[in-house]
C-alpha cells in the first residue's frame, strides 16, 4: 500500500481541517458571546458544548503543525509541492519554490501561537502531564492563547492552502462551512420559548414576569 499521500490528497485533507477547526472555534464565539438567559436553560449542555469546540479548535490547529513523525501536516505540503515542482500545472517551479518560501514566512510567524497550541495538545487536551494536574492553570502562563491568535492561525493556513490550490488545480476555496452559524438559529428560538413562557406568566399571574428575559426582543410571529 503507497503511503504517500499525493498533494490532492493532502489539499483536501488540509482544507477539511482548517474547516472545521474555524468552525468549532466560531461556535465556540458565538456561545461566549450569547445570553446568559438563553443558555442558563440548558446550563451543562452548553457549557460543555462551549468548552469542547474550544479544545476541538486548538486539536486541529494542532494537527495542521504537529510534529509527530509521518503525520500530514502543512510541513507536507510545503515538502511535496518543493519535490514535484514540476507537476504544477498553473506554475512554474520558479513560483512554485517562491510560493513555498511565502508560505515558510506565514508559518513561521505564527512560531508563538503555534507554540501554545502544541504545549496545550500535549499537557492538557491530547494527554495529562504532570505539570497540568499538579497546577490546572499554568498553561494560563506558560502557553497564552486567544482566540484571535487561533483565528490568525486557521486564516494564514487557509491562504497558505489556496495558494498552492490555485498553483495546482487552478481553483480556491472559501474556507469556510455552509450554515457554520446556524446554531444561532436554536439560541433565537429558544429565546422565544423563554419570552412566551414569561408572557403565559404574567398573563396568568397579572403580575411582571420575576426572572429576567432574553436580551433579544421577541420576534414579531
Amino acid at each position: 500500500m503507497n503511503l504517500n499521500p499525493t498533494i490532492d490528497q493532502i489539499l483536501i485533507s488540509l482544507k477539511h481541517e482548517v474547516l472545521f477547526g474555524k468552525a468549532y472555534l466560531g461556535i465556540a464565539k458565538g456561545l461566549a458571546a450569547a445570553d446568559s438567559v438563553v443558555l442558563n436553560t440548558s446550563r451543562i449542555f452548553f457549557g460543555l458544548t462551549l468548552e469542547a469546540c474550544l479544545h476541538m479548535s486548538q486539536m486541529f490547529a494542532a494537527k495542521l503543525y504537529d510534529k509527530t513523525s509521518g503525520a500530514v501536516t502543512v510541513k507536507s505540503l510545503l515538502a511535496a509541492a518543493q519535490s514535484q515542482a514540476g507537476l504544477f500545472k498553473h506554475g512554474t517551479p520558479q513560483e512554485i519554490s517562491a510560493a513555498v518560501k511565502e508560505a515558510e514566512a506565514r508559518t513561521a510567524s505564527l512560531f508563538l501561537t503555534l507554540k501554545s497550541v502544541q504545549e496545550r495538545r500535549n499537557q492538557a487536551l491530547a494527554h495529562l502531564d504532570p505539570k497540568t494536574v499538579v497546577n490546572p492553570t499554568h498553561l494560563d502562563v506558560s502557553a497564552k492563547l486567544t482566540l484571535a491568535e487561533l483565528e490568525t492561525v486557521f486564516s494564514e493556513t487557509g491562504a497558505i492552502l489556496n495558494e498552492f490550490s490555485r498553483l495546482w488545480q487552478h481553483t480556491t476555496s472559501i474556507m469556510e462551512l455552509i450554515d457554520d452559524d446556524d446554531f444561532t438559529t436554536a439560541l433565537d428560538l429558544i429565546a422565544d420559548a423563554k419570552h412566551a413562557q414569561a408572557d403565559k406568566y404574567e398573563s396568568e399571574f397579572k403580575e411582571p414576569y420575576p426572572y429576567a428575559r432574553p436580551l433579544k426582543p421577541k420576534s414579531p410571529w
